[in-house]
């Protein structure tokens, strides 16, 4: 049995396998690590969640799933439609992509329907909407938090990981401050050091989407008692 702020630690990583070509031995070979280290989720593509359900059964990892991945361009209806699909097929979480040009544009109602009908769909599950920074200047980051927040969704989320660029501190610290304690943020995308997820952390983040989650298990391990201890109030409460 893990020690208990190492446990804590992993509980804070969507254990992620979403390229397009992964096979189903690795999408094994995934939830084998999240079980094992026993992280919030196993995060695959709508093809494989009845895979990973049937997998993760009874362990305490949770199966997560995108929708609208990578692009966020569905529509509303199309959006809350995959949503009641991965629930049927065993997901516990959702992590969508936001409609970006309704944000660009302006068109609040239509940014909003977007998110609400997913979160309706979700019947009280974990929903993370995925803004794609690399793609908004700073008022637009501000708006789609604000928007996300007013829409229901438990989450704010960096990025794919499938843009030119993933997660960043100051969007992180941009993003906590703007949600106020409505929602949480999540980081994902790039993250692939130990030290990167201390300041994300500090900057308030509390869930993170990695495909490296025991890497970076193992590097907190590795920590001083110090730099372990500095982070004990920013892990998840004990289970």
């Amino acid at each position: 049995m893990p020690p208990l702020d190492v446990a804590r630690f992993a509980r804070l990583f969507d254990h992620s396998i979403l390229r397009p070509d992964a096979g189903p031995e690795e999408v094994g070979r995934f939830a084998g690590v999240a079980i094992r280290l026993g992280t919030a989720t196993l995060t695959v593509q709508p093809h494989y969640v009845q895979f990973a359900a049937e997998r993760l059964r009874g362990t305490g990892v949770r199966v997560g799933a995108v929708i609208a991945f990578p692009h966020g361009n569905e529509t509303p209806a199309m959006k809350a439609f995959q949503a009641r699909e991965v629930l049927d097929h065993g997901a516990d979480e959702i992590d969508m992509v936001m409609n970006i040009p309704a944000l660009k544009g302006g068109k609040m109602a239509l940014f909003l329907r977007d998110i609400e009908g997913v979160v309706l769909a979700a019947h009280g599950k974990t929903v993370k909407v995925i803004l794609e920074n690399c793609y908004l200047t700073q008022d637009e980051k501000r708006r789609a938090c604000e928007w996300i927040a007013q829409a229901g969704a438990q989450f704010v989320k960096t990025s794919t990981g499938f843009a030119a660029t993933g997660a960043t501190v100051e969007d992180v610290r941009l993003m906590h401050e703007v949600v106020k304690g409505r929602c949480q943020v999540k980081a994902s995308g790039g993250i692939r050091d130990i030290h990167q997820v201390m300041e994300y952390l500090k900057a308030g983040a509390r869930r993170f989407g990695s495909s490296r989650s025991e890497e970076l298990v193992l590097a907190f391990e590795e920590l001083s008692r110090r730099d372990r201890e500095a982070l004990a109030e920013y892990l998840p409460a004990p289970d």
